[in-house]
């Protein structure tokens, strides 16, 4: 049933929905007020037999104290054809039946008391059965034509929940025929309107309709970046000398001796040229600053190669020299910053061919705070770029463990 009303016109679905909620509400409503009405009724029918069993208890208090016992069969006679009690009885101290009059049939039967007083004294007690047939045979009429009157009101509201469904089932229909592509099969049957329409829009090429969002600019490329320039020397000349798998194995040791450098510092390494490598530092790290660190890993990417050409039959000769940018590398979002470092990677480029022999650090690096209290520097003639001689005592030693580290790694056999 769920499944049908699912599959179900528009039209349909609505009119079942604002009727079905109507009604709910309309019996809730009727349920509220037969409970009320029935409560009241009771409670005034409640007042009423207790005010009668006491008025027919004061009207017969006086022939009782005289003991005329016929007086009171009259009076109770004609308290049962004057008023709306069906019996009445009194009933003396013990219980004993003093006098009755009226017969008590039906299905709702009530019974109302009230004592019997001669003077200040209590002589007995009266007891009147009120017969509420009436009442209830109405009561349930008032509860009925609500139930009519809520039926009426959904069907009602289903009529117009189908014509206004009709109308916006037709809307819908209409825009699922604007966007239909061409080519695509005929509509099944039973289709709800806006079933058709979801599937309508799934199969539009949407991806090709969206424009792409405007890039936000990383904070993160716009700080200072220290840059660590790798020319790859004996790279070139193996390219044409090695096979494939030679000049793989090749470059990937390459690869171990940056990164494993790069790690200690926090370096970031990229590709920028056919045979040259960067290493891009940017912040403060635990380590020192930016031009220091990058500083720091170019001695140990220098000091690892010349070891490692020892246990290898190939080269590994690297030029190395480091410079300052006022921006960083970029990314998708923002290629300004990638553009801009360019010019200082040409620069770098330019120095590193000249092949130095130990690392060169441009005028920038050498104003670092870091770099000029920790690192022995020499002067070049090279685009007034200085050389590094040394480092001061514990940041010497602290390169000597961090490179016995990386040798004892890729000095292992297996790596080999």
């Amino acid at each position: 049933m769920i499944e049908r009303l699912n599959n179900a016109p528009l039209g349909q679905q609505l009119a079942t929905f604002t009727a079905g909620l109507c009604l709910a509400v309309s019996l809730a409503l009727v349920a509220l007020g037969s409970i009320s009405s029935k409560h009241l009724q009771r409670q005034q029918q409640a007042e009423f037999g207790n005010a009668l069993a006491h008025q027919i208890a004061r009207r017969i208090s006086t022939s009782l104290e005289t003991g005329d016992l016929l007086s009171v069969s009259a009076s109770l006679q004609r308290f049962v054809e004057t008023s709306s009690a069906a019996r009445v009885a009194i009933f003396d101290v013990e219980g004993k039946a003093l006098g009755q009059a009226g017969d008590a049939a039906g299905q709702n039967l009530f019974e109302y008391r009230a004592p019997l007083r001669i003077e200040s004294d209590i002589a007995g007690e009266v007891v009147i059965t009120v017969n509420t047939d009436s009442a209830s045979a109405a009561h349930l009429r008032f509860v009925l034509s609500l139930l009519g009157l809520a039926i009426l009101l959904s069907l009602t509201l289903y009529g117009v929940g189908l014509h206004l469904g009709k109308r916006v089932g037709a809307r819908v229909s209409s825009l699922s025929k604007q966007i239909a592509l061409e080519g695509q099969g005929p509509t099944p049957p039973n289709t709800n309107e806006l079933d058709l329409l979801a599937r309508r829009v799934d199969d539009l090429p949407m991806e090709l309709l969206r424009t792409n969002s405007e890039p936000v600019a990383s904070d993160e490329n716009y700080r200072t970046t220290a840059v660590l320039y790798l020319q790859l020397d004996s790279l070139m000349a193996y390219v044409d000398t090695l096979d494939e798998q030679s000049l793989h194995r090749y470059t990937d040791r390459l690869h171990q001796v940056v990164y494993a450098s790069a790690g200690f510092y926090g370096g970031e390494i990229q590709v920028t040229r056919q045979f040259a490598l960067a290493v891009y530092f940017s912040g403060r790290g635990n380590a020192g600053s930016a031009p220091f660190r990058a500083a720091s890993c170019a001695w140990l990417i220098h000091a690892v190669a010349a070891e490692l050409e020892k246990h290898m039959p190939l080269s590994l000769n690297i030029s190395i020299a480091a410079s300052l940018s006022e921006l960083g590398v970029g990314d998708h979002k923002d290629i300004y910053p990638g553009l801009y470092m360019q010019s200082t990677l040409d620069e770098l480029q330019q120095v590193c061919a000249s092949k130095p022999p130990k690392i060169l650090l441009s005028p920038a690096v050498c104003e670092d705070t870091d770099v000029a209290g920790r690192i022995q520097q020499q002067a070049t003639e090279v685009m007034d770029y200085t050389m590094v001689e040394g480092f001061a005592g514990p940041y010497d030693d602290l390169l000597e463990r961090q490179l016995q580290l990386i040798l004892k790694r890729l000095l292992n056999p297996a790596l080999l």
